[in-house]
């Protein structure tokens, strides 16, 4: 396992000593910002929270200006730490994204990709595929955040996923399709639905406020009116609920296909869906791709469930 010093080291390989330090105490109040906390930030750099406190400390003595307001519970840039950060943390994007293509020389996927994900697809799709992915690059450190800020650079973040319309950079991974699911151990307590006008007679889940789901079939399009015992805003508690055998839920397909594979979950209507929208695999345009991060973009691109 590699040492703070030797992260920022290899990140900004040119600075030593003095220029060094200094360096390095940017760094961690920008990742500081990023995780928006000292105990998260010392996780992330591998350094104990005293000394990323220290550093902070330190640059703020340097600059003679509080870059961050600091309570027990919070913590928020001043005014001065908010236009300082602004100028600072792009220009250590591009140091940090210099040593990389310097690095792309020696051939071998090797240091660490920061990968922000949403919660769902992150906790469902991802671990299997990351698994495969650090078993064919042993060298090769993946980052996966899923409450990550909305700005790649600002987060500093390699590749993110994101649902919605594509842009610069984006990738569409998948035209995301729901589908319903629900647990054995339901299906046989309460019976299979065979038709959509069935639904409203089961305890299904809905996620948010819904109240009706519409769904597709070769047949047209149908809306029926849902209601259980259950609700919630987070698709993986969702998931885990029908699983539980709660009631019949509305999920993606990628991340339901893991407990299907299971057994867990059983398909319900199969030929019934609704359209979602697409997920996109995005890269900050304006920033060169170290061979670390180009190859995990390929292979989450050409492994990616559809």
């Amino acid at each position: 396992m590699c040492t703070s010093e030797q992260i920022l080291n290899r990140l900004f390989p040119q600075w030593h000593n003095d220029g060094m330090e200094e360096l390095g105490d940017v760094a961690v109040f920008v990742r500081v910002v990023a995780t928006g906390s000292f105990s998260a930030a010392a996780r992330a750099l591998w350094m104990p929270k005293s000394s990323v406190s220290r550093r902070v400390a330190r640059l703020e003595n340097r600059l003679g200006v509080r870059l961050l307001h600091r309570t027990t519970r919070s913590l928020a840039l001043t005014e001065a730490g908010s236009a300082y950060h602004a100028r600072v943390a792009p220009a250590l994007a591009e140091l940090d994204s210099a040593a990389g293509a310097a690095a792309d020389t020696r051939e071998v996927p090797r240091g660490t990709v920061r990968l922000a994900a949403r919660p769902d697809v992150g906790a469902e799709v991802l671990p299997e595929l990351v698994a495969a992915f650090l078993a064919r690059y042993p060298e090769v450190r993946v980052e996966v955040a899923l409450a990550a800020p909305a700005d790649l650079v600002e987060g500093r973040f390699d590749l993110a996923l994101r649902a919605g319309p594509g842009g610069p950079g984006a990738t569409r991974l998948q035209n995301t399709r729901f589908r319903l699911f629900a647990s054995p151990v339901y299906l046989a307590r309460r019976g299979t639905p065979q038709r959509p006008a069935d639904l409203p007679t089961h305890h299904c889940l809905p996620f948010g406020d819904a109240t009706h789901w519409h769904l597709r079939s070769p047949q047209g399009e149908v809306s029926v009116a849902i209601a259980g015992p259950l609700t919630s805003d987070d698709l993986t508690f969702v998931r885990r609920a029908a699983v539980a055998g709660v009631g019949i839920a509305l999920l993606p397909h990628p991340a339901a296909a893991p407990s299907v594979r299971a057994g867990l979950l059983t398909p319900v209507l199969p030929d019934h869906h609704t359209e979602g929208q697409p997920l996109h695999l995005v890269v900050p345009s304006d920033r060169h791709l170290p061979l670390r991060v180009t190859v995990l973009r390929d292979f989450l691109v050409a492994n990616f469930p559809k």
